[in-house]
């Protein structure tokens, strides 16, 4: 046997191992396990797997609920810091949410209080997380951390049961951060995570879960020697040096060489730090199917539902929990069932967004 083939064998076994090490940290080893969803999360991926059919058996083991679609940064490859009207801002209405978290808590491991905005924006945020904690729900946070935080805010935070924050930091210099994050003040940023930081000890809590994610860009590369001593000082649990991303409005539609294009202005010099292959003009690693019809869903802030979080304009959308007063209506209704259908029989159905997505695997 070929050392060629040796290596690839290992490389292919030690990727599905880890896949299987994580799924059990995720799905068995968690205080969030209860049977009923392990046997759901187990029917949804039997049935992408071996199936792949329209109607799926069994909900969504996580949701991405959007608290709001408002931002105040003004981030160039961002649809809402661009203040695109192809999705009408808005907050999430408290009694809607808690409604959903009803319906759906019994089959949930996970709930993304994030999508397009910056969740700190709606007041309630706070209570949605004390909620779905209270379900027995992990609960997550992405945000860019520029509303800024009381001490009695961070202390209801970590009482009410966040499970992780994600900080969304491309710099450690105003100079730096303020490049992408426009109109973003990284002091608040900085004082925000030192407090949390200061309470957590205080408290003697693990949690949040605190993920600093850089965006490595062409203006920040030069700083990521020095990210280890400010991972530090912020308290980070851990630092996701983590690749730019093509037009977040855009980028389910656009080829690899459409995406390299775009961004000659934002990839770094060195190509390690890029998901992308500059001279060829193509991704370094692509799926080939996407699971997320069958396994995840995404509630916007008005209600709106998409197949995943890339879609942006709410015409796009396949119904709304909160008008037809059901998640669990909308999960096998007639576009969702189109939906998976375009994925995995290679159907045409224009009417659709997924047609045209370039990770279904329909378009190359």
């Amino acid at each position: 046997m070929s050392r060629f083939v040796l290596e690839w064998l290992f490389v292919y076994w030690s990727y599905y191992w880890y896949q299987f090490k994580r799924s059990i940290d995720r799905f068995i080893i968690t205080p969030y396990f209860t049977p009923k969803k392990f046997a759901n999360a187990c029917m949804l991926f039997g049935q992408f797997l071996f199936f792949r059919n329209k109607k799926v058996k069994g909900y969504p083991l996580k949701l991405s609920m959007d608290p709001t679609n408002l931002c105040m940064l003004r981030c160039p490859l961002c649809p809402t810091g661009r203040l695109d009207p192809a999705r009408p801002g808005t907050i999430m209405p408290f009694d809607h949410f808690k409604h959903t978290i009803d319906e759906m808590a019994p089959y949930l491991y996970e709930i993304d209080l994030n999508n397009w905005g910056e969740p700190f924006s709606n007041k309630y945020i706070y209570d949605m997380i004390k909620y779905a904690h209270g379900k027995n729900i992990r609960t997550s946070v992405n945000s860019n951390l520029n509303v800024p935080w009381t001490e009695e805010q961070v202390r209801v935070l970590i009482a009410n049961g966040l499970d992780i924050l994600r900080a969304s930091v491309d710099g450690i210099k105003q100079e730096t951060y303020e490049q992408y994050r426009k109109a973003g003040k990284l002091e608040i940023v900085v004082n925000n995570l030192k407090l949390l930081k200061k309470i957590k000890t205080e408290l003697n809590s693990k949690n949040p879960r605190v993920d600093w994610q850089y965006l490595v860009f062409k203006h920040n590369e030069h700083e990521l020697p020095e990210l280890s001593k400010f991972k530090e000082e912020i308290g980070a649990d851990n630092l996701i040096i983590a690749p730019v991303r093509a037009d977040l409005g855009k980028e389910i539609f656009l080829s690899d060489e459409q995406k390299v294009d775009s961004l000659k202005a934002y990839l770094p010099t060195d190509e390690k730090f890029s998901r992308y292959q500059y001279e060829e003009k193509k991704r370094k690693l692509r799926k080939k199917y996407c699971h997320f019809p069958w396994t995840v869903s995404v509630i916007n802030a008005s209600g709106s539902v998409s197949p995943c979080c890339g879609i942006y304009p709410e015409q796009a959308d396949v119904g709304n929990a909160f008008k037809e007063g059901s998640m669990k209506a909308i999960w096998n209704n007639e576009k969702y069932q189109k939906s998976r259908e375009i994925i995995a029989r290679k159907t045409v159905d224009n009417s659709l967004i997924c047609q045209n997505c370039i990770y279904t695997g329909f378009i190359d």
